[in-house]
């Protein structure tokens, strides 16, 4: 028997924005990527809902024109490395930087390509061992917003060297 359906379109239509609009903004816009949050940052996903809650309700430092950071605690299996959500407009270009200790970075949302021409977007994980080097370059299409845990960097150039040891990265 074929089933009649009563749905109004209108309704249909005004339901599925509703949704939309409620998977947009944090903390439901990364769900999908709870669970590799969770390992990323060694919390749980309550705690990653919590953290993602919270950084949508608190106003995120400025790196440098056109990035914006939010630091969070991660879990005590991350001793002292640091954890982050970095917000990248786009077009933006990170410099050249030498990686002092071993930092893994996951894109959320976006994309940018790395100085070697991988090209990083939205679920993919990067994993930068201590001793390398690379810049990035933002897409020009989109800001990119990434999760990362990072146990040093420092940049090349003595200007940016300046800059890290004034703003703690």
């Amino acid at each position: 028997m074929a089933r009649r359906d009563d749905s109004d379109p209108l309704e249909l239509a005004a339901g599925r924005e509703r949704l939309l609009q409620a998977v947009a903004t944090l903390p439901l816009r990364y769900a999908p990527f709870y669970s590799r949050l969770s390992g990323l940052w060694q919390l749980s996903e309550a705690e990653i809902e919590t953290v993602l809650t919270e950084s949508a309700r608190t106003p995120w430092r400025r790196l440098w024109l056109g990035i914006r950071y939010y630091t969070l605690q991660p879990g005590t299996e991350l001793g002292n490395a640091r954890a982050r959500l970095l917000h990248f407009e786009p077009g933006v270009r990170f410099p050249e930087h030498r990686h002092t200790g071993e930092e893994q970075v996951l894109v959320l949302s976006g994309s940018y390509t790395d100085s070697h021409g991988h090209r990083v977007g939205p679920g993919d994980l990067q994993s930068m061992g201590e001793g390398s080097e690379h810049a990035l370059r933002i897409s020009s299409d989109a800001p990119c917003v990434a999760a990362i845990v990072q146990r040093g960097l420092s940049f090349s150039g003595p200007l940016l060297r300046r800059v890290r040891r004034l703003i703690s990265l």
